[in-house]
C-alpha cells in the first residue's frame, strides 16, 4: 500500500481513524485494493483541507481475505486496537459477519457491495455509497435495449456476487421486449472454457451480459476470439470498467468488443476533484472499479463528523444525511464544502459518483453510465441512463 505522510505540523489533537475492511489479499484482492485507491484519495483531499476537526484523518486496515470468518477478527483489530470512528467495508461476502459488531459497538459501517438483499436493509448503521446491483443489472438491460438489441446470453462465474445480478437484470431485459437464450455459469481460474462458448454461440444471442474475474477474462476473451472472433459483443458490469480487468482481456479486444456500465456523475465535477488526487498518489494508472465508491464514502463520514463536532458514532450517524441529502448547496469537493459547513451552510455533497441521497434504508441511486475503453486504457463515456430512466425500466 502507497504510504502517505501530510505534514502534521498543522493539526491539532489527536488523529480522527478510520478503518479499511476488506480482502487485500487472496482471490478478491481486486476489491480490497479499491476501497485502499479510493479512501487513500479521499484521506489526501481532507489532510490537504486540514482534516476533520482540525485533526488529521488517519486509515487503518484491517484484511478479511474475502472470507466471513476472517472478516471477525479483521473488525474487532479496528475496534478495538484502532479506535476507529467509521468502518470503510467491507465487501458482500462479509458483511453479515461483521454487521453485529459494528451496530453494537455503534459504528457507522460504509458497506462496499451491491448485494440486492440489502436494498430494504434497516440497520440504522448501515451505509451504502455504491447503488445495489439491482441498479446495475436494470441500467444494463435499459442500455443492451437502447442499442436495439432483442436477444441475449447471460454469462456470469458463479460467485454469489454475480449471480445475485442475474434475475433483475433477465427480468428487466425481458420486460423491455427483449428475450435471453442462453444463461451459462463458469467457474472462475479455468484454463479454458471452449464447451461454455460453444453452448452459448449456439443460441445465438446478440450481445452476451457478463460478469468474471480478470483471470477468468483473460481465458474467455481467448476463447471466443478462437471460436467466433469476439463476434458477439459484451456488455458488463464495473467489474470489467477496471483496470486490471481491461488489461487481462487487453485494452484492444475490450475496445473493440466490451462496454461496461456502471455508477457515473452527470455534472461530472466530483468525478473531477476524485480523479486529480487518485492521480497525485498513482500516476500513470487509472482508478479500479469501485474505488470512487471507497472515496465518497470517506468524504461523506468525515463531513459528518465535521458535521456533528464529534466522533462519537451515534452523533456521526445521526449526522449523514444532514450534509449528503438535499436540501442545500451543492459541494463537490471536501475543502469546499468544509468551508460551506463552517460558515453554516446546510450542504449537498455530490460525489465522484454521483449524488450521494440517501433514502430511509440507507442506499443511494443515481445515473449510470456506458463506457468504452480506448487504446491507451482511458475509459470514456458514451451513453447515461439517468436515474429517471432507470427507475421507469425497473420491474
Amino acid at each position: 500500500m502507497l504510504a502517505f505522510a501530510p505534514d502534521t505540523s498543522a493539526f491539532t489533537g489527536p488523529p480522527v481513524h478510520m478503518g479499511m475492511l476488506g480482502p487485500f489479499t487472496g482471490p478478491r484482492s481486486d476489491l480490497g485494493a479499491a476501497i485502499v485507491q479510493g479512501a487513500k484519495a479521499a484521506q489526501m483531499a481532507i489532510n490537504d483541507a486540514g482534516g476533520i476537526l482540525g485533526r488529521q484523518l488517519v486509515l487503518d486496515s484491517a484484511d478479511t481475505l474475502g472470507d466471513a470468518a476472517d472478516a471477525v477478527p479483521a473488525i474487532n483489530k479496528l475496534i478495538g486496537a484502532s479506535h476507529v470512528a467509521v468502518i470503510i467495508g467491507p465487501e458482500t461476502a462479509e458483511y453479515f459477519a461483521v454487521r453485529p459488531i459494528f451496530t453494537r459497538s455503534k459504528i457507522p459501517d460504509e458497506m462496499q457491495g451491491g448485494d440486492v438483499s440489502l436494498d430494504h436493509e434497516t440497520n440504522p448503521y448501515f451505509w451504502r455509497d455504491s447503488p445495489s446491483d439491482s441498479v446495475l443489472s436494470v441500467a444494463m438491460a435499459v442500455y443492451a435495449r437502447k442499442l436495439g438489441y432483442k436477444t441475449a446470453a447471460v454469462m456470469m462465474y458463479t460467485e454469489e456476487s454475480a449471480q445475485t445480478l442475474k434475475p433483475p437484470l433477465i427480468k428487466t431485459f425481458e420486460r423491455l421486449g427483449g428475450k435471453i437464450v442462453a444463461d451459462v455459469n463458469i467457474q472462475g481460474g479455468q484454463t479454458s472454457y471452449r464447451s461454455e462458448i460453444l453452448k452459448l454461440i449456439a443460441a445465438h444471442p446478440q450481445v452476451i451480459f457478463t460478469q468474471t474475474d480478470p483471470a477468468s477474462a483473460a481465458v474467455l476473451f481467448t476463447n471466443f476470439k478462437q471460436l467466433n472472433n469476439l463476434a458477439i459483443p459484451f456488455i458488463g458490469t464495473d467489474l470489467t470498467g477496471g483496470d486490471d480487468y481491461l488489461k487481462a482481456v487487453t485494452y484492444a479486444a475490450a475496445h473493440g468488443h466490451l462496454i461496461s456500465v456502471y455508477g457515473t456523475s452527470v455534472e461530472g465535477k466530483g468525478n473531477d476533484v476524485f480523479v486529480q488526487y487518485y492521480h497525485k498518489l498513482y500516476p500513470g494508472k487509472e482508478p479500479l472499479a469501485n474505488a470512487n465508491y471507497a472515496y465518497d464514502s470517506v468524504i461523506s463520514a468525515a463531513l459528518a463528523i465535521e458535521k456533528a463536532g464529534s466522533t462519537d458514532g451515534a452523533k456521526i450517524n445521526a449526522a449523514m444525511t444532514s450534509v449528503t441529502n438535499p436540501p442545500g448547496t451543492k459541494c463537490f469537493d471536501y475543502s469546499d464544502c468544509l468551508k460551506l459547513l463552517k460558515a453554516g451552510t446546510k450542504i449537498n455533497l455530490e460525489g465522484a459518483s454521483g449524488a450521494l441521497d440517501y433514502n430511509k434504508y440507507h442506499n443511494v441511486f443515481g445515473p449510470y453510465g456506458a463506457f468504452r475503453v480506448d487504446l491507451q486504457g482511458h475509459e470514456q463515456q458514451i451513453a447515461l441512463m439517468t436515474e429517471a430512466d432507470l427507475a421507469k425500466a425497473a420491474p
